[in-house]
């Protein structure tokens, strides 16, 4: 079956979009492939398709279980649901151990994994047996030092791919600066790559700056989510407290629920506040940046910043959740002098004493079983070495850089 028929037969779309055939064509051909391209333009397909065209399985690393289930849950509503499964904490041992099994079996040809998995024995022994012919690491960003959402699980995937004895790495990213793709292509040792690039425009989004007092910044929030066709709306805040202040008080001036996101609220919580979001039963979310990667909702009008993000990469992936649908949208971006003390203090909450590493492997030792496996509650090592998980993921990303 050629590309062009494959791409009617499982997705149903008439024709390619500029560089997905480019990208599809190398995968099948067992080269590495580097996508960059933004967001909403496609980049899935450019491993899905050839993932399910071809004879051997192909696993999809992604970092956020969210994002791996609106993509499975998609295939499954076109019919693919036979092809397609996910591996994650949330289904159980059994489960997974189930769809480990189909892989081994040749049964499934996109199986998609978190990078943590690669970490884990049990897992690594169950796909061990399975033919693995491409390995995609999507939002491989993330594998880069110098990407905005850097993840130090994302260092181990390229000894993964070479251990599955995967045929060619796929990595695909809307964020890549030429610098962090240098880096990509370098961490996760790709061969020779075919680079399809097709730029960062969205000529379907406007962009905005204002710099408003900071008594006017809430009021300029709820008056322009009251203009016509602003809704379904993403407003971003630079803390927990903040995207609280902000859900209550657009609750009380629009006249519907606005429901705040971040991560001090538990698991059940943040996935039933995303659920009714995508299923527009609350047209808006107020959320820190940990709601960003796994939304995926094509007709969000507006995306605003209630502060300034940490990068420009950062902010160009958040206000890139608007107009998925090709339709027109906003993104509207609320800046003021103090940002940058905010994000400073977020540095600074995660640096390093010099003698951390040394207490913390000290601290290891001490629990070592004799095998290089540790049983230590995270919590309580964070208490041991005097800081909280915040500055203990930092010490552990430094060691997983070195």
């Amino acid at each position: 079956m050629d590309l062009s028929s494959a791409l009617q037969r499982y997705f149903g779309f008439p024709a390619f979009r500029r560089g997905q055939r480019e990208a599809c064509e190398a995968a099948l051909t067992d080269r590495d492939v580097l996508v960059v391209m933004p967001t909403g333009s496609g980049k899935s397909l450019c491993y899905q398709l050839p993932g399910l065209m071809r004879d051997d399985l192909t696993i999809v690393v992604s970092p956020l279980v969210a994002l791996m289930q609106d993509q499975v849950e998609a295939l499954v509503a076109r019919g693919l649901g036979d092809q397609v499964a996910l591996v994650n904490a949330q289904q159980g041992a059994d489960a997974n151990a189930a769809v480990l099994r189909r892989a081994a079996a040749g049964e499934l040809s996109l199986l998609y994994v978190a990078p943590e998995r690669f970490a884990s024995p049990g897992f690594l022994q169950g796909i061990r047996e399975a033919t693995v012919g491409l390995f995609v690491v999507d939002e491989a960003h993330c594998v880069s030092q110098w990407g905005h959402d850097f993840r130090p699980d994302y260092f181990r995937l390229a000894d993964a791919a070479r251990h599955l004895g995967a045929k060619a790495i796929v990595a695909s990213t809307a964020t890549a600066t030429p610098r962090v793709a240098v880096d990509v292509s370098q961490r996760l040792c790709l061969r020779d790559p075919v680079r399809v690039a097709t730029g960062f425009d969205r000529p379907n989004l406007s962009f905005a700056v204002a710099r408003p007092a900071p008594h006017e910044k809430r009021p300029l929030i709820a008056q322009a989510l009251s203009e016509p066709d602003a809704l379904p709306a993403i407003v971003y805040a630079g803390t927990r407290a903040g995207a609280e202040e902000i859900a209550e008080q657009l609750t009380k001036e629009l006249g519907g629920e606005a429901l705040a996101y971040h991560a001090g609220l538990d698991r059940e919580r943040r996935a039933a506040t995303q659920r009714r979001f995508l299923a527009d039963e609350a047209r808006v979310i107020v959320a820190t940046n940990a709601f960003g990667m796994g939304v995926d909702k094509p007709n969000v009008r507006t995306v605003m910043h209630a502060s300034v993000p940490s990068s420009l990469e950062a902010y160009y992936q958040e206000a890139g959740r608007a107009g998925r649908d090709g339709l027109p949208a906003r993104a509207l971006l609320l800046a003021e002098n103090r940002d940058k003390a905010l994000h400073v203090h977020f540095i600074k909450r995660e640096e390093v004493d010099a003698d951390l590493p040394a207490a913390l492997a000290d601290r290891l030792q001490a629990v070592a079983d004799g095998d290089g496996r540790y049983a230590l509650d995270a919590r309580e090592l964070a208490r041991a070495l005097g800081g909280g998980p915040d500055r203990l993921r930092s010490l552990l990303g430094h060691l997983a850089r070195a």
